[in-house]
């Protein structure tokens, strides 16, 4: 992970990535130019690829990609089969454990697959990685340590994400506010509501300005922007201030808005894109990945005001409000072979084609995902739009949480409760106190 440093300790974050970007895009990648990896185009087999890419701009996406990769092996015949975000994984593993039914490819999430690998999940590709000249130096530090275990790695990184907040520029300047400077703290984000929540005359809510838990986004990032990093020494650390802190920073907004009941009636009314609350103009602001910039692209929504007008809706981008610190996070899926897969060899083939940079810059033309491969996430194409440059930037100020052998998911004990805080049931210190006990719990009869 690449260390934030005082470069990065702007109060506009805007215009310092703005800058930043001038300065990295002349900078020479050396090593980190791993373009095509090399191909083997005379391995020949018929490979199935799991992916739960089912939306019109995705599906259609990876279905590019695979195209790409089967003019460049033509021996190979790929099926690209679409399953559920839900089910994928729980598919996988009992296709595995009956040894039986696994794809040759799937699409595995990066943040679990050091635990997935230690199960058995996934087949160990170091040897080939190696073989093959894969060039760890190409992706972004954090990214191809996440793929490791006891260091090998067990996926190359096909894409990334990062999460920055969207904002409505023709709501803000309707409202008063410099739609080109978005509140850049939570103090600033506060006051911004003053001016962007509507109330009906019954007092129902008309229009939310913030809402912290609408969009991608989540109590951790929040309490990494108020400075707290959550494994410390190897342990996760969840009882403390700056949780707290944060917790009852997010209290606020759901007591704002009425209470817990209230606001999820008010988020009820609105669906999926294009109908979601930021498109519909039920919220100005949201955090959500780069990748939702792709779903504005896609429905160019209308921005409705408050006089009873529309206009084509102008949006910006900029970095999560934070309290102590600028923070995001980077979530990010690699591509992996199942134990037990009826063709790993055909599969290491279409995994290199599709992981190396042409097959990742074709999938970030299409999703505005952002490439694992450094060289990819800065080509031309991309870096066109004016926002590209700010996605990538933004990578640099991502807040890694390490893999805890002992328990890979103790974050859900902390998440678990989070609705007994918003509701008011308990307090944030008891929550708090309760989760860290359970995580010690584990991680003491687990080591």
């Amino acid at each position: 992970m690449r260390k934030t440093d005082s470069k990065w300790a702007w109060r506009r974050p805007v215009m310092a990535l703005a800058a930043a970007l001038v300065v990295l895009a002349a900078l020479p990648f050396g090593t980190a130019q791993q373009g095509q990896i090399p191909l083997n185009p005379e391995v020949s087999g018929d490979i199935e690829f799991w992916h739960f890419w089912g939306s019109p701009v995705r599906r259609n996406a990876v279905r590019r990609v695979v195209a790409q990769c089967q003019a460049e092996l033509p021996n190979i015949h790929v099926t690209e089969t679409f399953k559920p975000f839900g089910d994928i994984w729980t598919a996988n593993i009992a296709a595995v454990a009956a040894r039986s039914g696994m794809p040759d490819v799937i699409v595995a999430d990066r943040l679990q697959l050091p635990r997935d690998a230690a199960d058995g999940i996934y087949q160990n590709l170091g040897e080939l990685a190696e073989a093959d000249g894969v060039d760890p130096a190409a992706f972004w530090d954090f990214i191809w340590d996440q793929t490791l275990y006891e260091g090998d790695t067990y996926g190359l990184p096909f894409e990334t994400d990062v999460r920055v907040l969207f904002y409505n520029k023709n709501v803000m300047a309707e409202a008063g506010l410099d739609p080109e400077n978005p509140p850049a703290t939570w103090e600033e984000l506060w006051a911004a509501a003053d001016a962007l929540d509507v109330w009906n005359e019954d007092g129902t809510l008309a229009r939310m300005a913030f809402f912290p838990l609408y969009g991608n986004v989540g109590a951790d990032l929040w309490a990494m922007a108020n400075g707290h990093d959550f494994v410390v020494d190897g342990h996760p650390v969840v009882d403390d201030p700056a949780v707290a802190e944060t917790l009852e920073w997010m209290k606020r907004w759901i007591d704002r808005y009425g209470g817990w009941a209230e606001t999820q009636r008010f988020l009820s009314q609105y669906g999926a894109a294009p109908n979601d609350a930021f498109m519909a103009g039920g919220v100005v602001m949201k955090v959500d990945v780069a990748g939702y910039n792709s779903i504005l692209n896609f429905y160019r929504p209308s921005a409705k005001l408050a006089d009873g007008s529309t206009a084509n809706m102008d949006w910006g981008v900029s970095l999560p409000p934070y309290s102590e610190r600028p923070a995001t996070w980077s979530g990010g899926f690699t591509l992996s072979i199942p134990t037990g897969a009826a063709n790993p060899e055909a599969a290491w083939e279409f995994i290199k084609c599709a992981a190396s940079r042409p097959g990742q810059v074709s999938w970030a033309r299409d999703t505005y995902a952002i490439p694992s491969d450094i060289s990819a996430a800065r080509d031309p194409v991309l870096m066109a739009d004016p926002a590209w440059g700010f996605f990538v930037d933004a990578m640099e100020v991502g807040i890694n949480v390490p893999f805890v052998p002992a328990y890979s998911n103790w974050i859900e004990q902390l998440n678990q409760r989070l609705e007994s805080v918003w509701t008011g049931d308990v307090t944030a210190a008891e929550a708090l106190s309760a989760a860290q006990a359970e995580i010690d719990s584990i991680i003491q009869q687990n080591q």
